[in-house]
């Protein structure tokens, strides 16, 4: 029988992932430094907690139960942390403060967060591990210390939907106008052409329309509703690419942000603006309030100095 409230060692679990690892008690122990008898015992202890077999033996070693596998994914996370944790503790005790983690949805980790992250690595000590993350997550994965920092956006249609706590701290990079994107060959994409100024989304309000991710999608409604017009939202997608393509052969039209146009625009589309005070969103990067490590100015203020080539001065 199951145990109700099973007792789970974190170095246990590590020793678990490190079982699943190396095949064997025996690697497992001279990886880690234990000795065979040490390692057995773990799980042993960790398996009555359990209620459960983690580790069977076979033929060529040892491998996890379904049970154990699971499990293992924890260790494997918990070591990961233990590390990172190794690293800032050896970054503080010799003052360098130099490995930081930024986390950016997929147009800013495009642009600007891959030239900061080149030009870093060339001019400074500071090593920089780059993530992609829609906002939400990037926010809460700096404020529970996951991340240093995060490159996020706010639609101004949307002015609450992305709340910074007072433990973190906004800094503004500048303005991502929003494009709606056709075929080249359309009626949409020929009025843009001949008149060169911004156009209304009630110019697509009979279109079929390809959305992005759900704050994407709310972004959308909300804009349409500006024009006036419901949009008929047939496909969803985050993926750039995919939204060109399906753009590209007839499937819809689409409102994206200009960062992504910058990165590739296929010859057959058009990006028009849209005639919205509206039509934009802010980008900025959120810290933890307080966080003084010298390697944060240099990433902020390079930053600062890349969005200064794709976004618009807020």
């Amino acid at each position: 029988m199951d145990s109700p409230n099973p007792q789970l060692n974190p170095q246990s679990l590590v020793t678990l992932w490190r079982i699943e690892q190396y095949g064997s008690f025996s690697a497992t122990a001279k990886a880690s430094g234990w000795s065979q008898p040490a390692i057995s015992q773990q799980i042993r202890k960790l398996e009555a907690g359990c209620g459960a077999t983690l580790v069977r033996r076979t033929p060529h070693g040892v491998e996890l139960t379904a049970t154990g596998a699971m499990l293992a994914r924890h260790g494997e996370a918990i070591a990961d942390r233990l590390e990172q944790a190794s690293r800032e503790l050896r970054d503080y005790r010799q003052q360098r403060f130099a490995h930081l983690h930024l986390v950016a949805p997929p147009s800013v980790c495009s642009t600007i967060a891959a030239r900061t992250v080149a030009k870093l690595g060339m001019f400074t000590d500071i090593e920089l591990s780059l993530i992609q993350m829609e906002p939400p997550e990037a926010v809460a994965h700096v404020s529970q210390g996951k991340a240093d920092a995060a490159v996020v956006f706010r639609y101004d249609s949307i002015p609450g939907f992305l709340p910074i706590g007072d433990d973190l701290v906004f800094h503004a990079l500048g303005r991502d106008p929003m494009r709606l994107l056709v075929r080249r060959s359309s009626p949409i994409a020929r009025r843009f052409e001949q008149e060169r100024r911004p156009l209304s989304l009630s110019l697509a309000a009979d279109e079929t329309w390809i959305a992005g991710c759900p704050t994407c999608r709310a972004n959308l409604v909300k804009l349409a509703a500006r024009a006036g017009f419901t949009p008929d939202i047939r496909h969803a997608t985050d993926d750039y690419w995919a939204t060109q393509n399906l753009v590209s052969v007839g499937m819809g039209v689409s409102l994206v942000p200009e960062l992504d146009t910058r990165i590739n625009l296929q010859d057959d589309l058009t990006a028009c603006p849209v005639a919205d005070d509206f039509a934009s969103r802010e980008v900025g990067v959120v810290t933890r309030a307080g966080d003084q490590r010298p390697a944060l100015e240099p990433l902020i203020a390079e930053l600062r100095r890349t969005s200064m080539g794709y976004l618009v001065a807020g």
